[in-house]
């Protein structure tokens, strides 16, 4: 593990995303099916020009969507990392349940089999988030949409403050958090008062994609605290 000095917590740059994106292809790797289906070839340059053009017109588009970087200083101290990188989104309106809706799906996913696959995961993997949007009563929830820390640093405490940076702003408007969050990262988001309300989220594709990955993923939430 490298040594550093401490992490700091600061918004994201348009020119820092395609940074962002490495990192977050380094953190999940091929460990993630979701991640590995939404962002095609996530690991290859042509893929992460794709994904960091997503993120740029997302970071661009989206008011209530924050994007957010983790930073360390080097072993001279002079130059600043990014060594994590989280999107926190206030969300009041539940995301369309068709993914046509919201991607270029045609231009993400060229391959029809592809494509079809993630707009049925889709469609499942928003569900949960929707209920507790509508269950919000009009107020909304917090998101946490992506976390990712660069592997070489982590448990040096930024996936923490990433996490905590949206669970203080949901607490200072009284507002639920939630995560749809891999198993490995699960005590991290338990550490910061998240707790699993689906232990595991379902996704039905159909009989003709038995032999690919699903994801595994918990549905995790967390009340307001004063």
């Amino acid at each position: 593990m490298p040594s550093v000095n401490k992490v700091d917590i600061s918004p994201l740059s348009d020119e820092e995303i395609p940074i962002a994106f490495q990192v977050l292809s380094k953190s999940f790797g091929h460990e993630a099916p979701f991640v590995d289906i939404y962002f095609p070839s996530h690991d290859t340059p042509s893929g992460q020009a794709q994904g960091s053009k997503r993120l740029t017109v997302w970071k661009q588009t989206s008011e209530a969507s924050t994007f957010l970087k983790a930073t360390t200083r080097g072993d001279q101290g002079d130059q600043e990392l990014i060594i994590g990188f989280a999107v926190w989104t206030l969300m009041k309106e539940a995301p369309p349940a068709e993914l046509a809706k919201t991607e270029n799906v045609e231009e993400v996913w060229p391959d029809e089999a592809d494509r079809e696959f993630m707009t049925r995961l889709w469609s499942d993997y928003v569900i949960p988030r929707s209920k507790a949007i509508e269950d919000s009563g009009g107020k909304g929830v917090y998101v946490l949409e992506l976390l990712a820390v660069h592997p070489e640093y982590q448990r040096l405490g930024a996936g923490t403050a990433l996490v905590e940076w949206g669970t203080k702003k949901a607490d200072q408007q009284g507002l639920q958090a939630v995560v749809e969050g891999t198993p490995i990262a699960r005590r991290l988001y338990e550490k910061s008062g998240l707790r699993a309300k689906i232990e595991e989220m379902r996704f039905d594709v159909g009989d003709e994609f038995a032999s690919r990955r699903k994801p595994k993923l918990i549905f995790m939430t967390r009340e307001p605290r004063k």
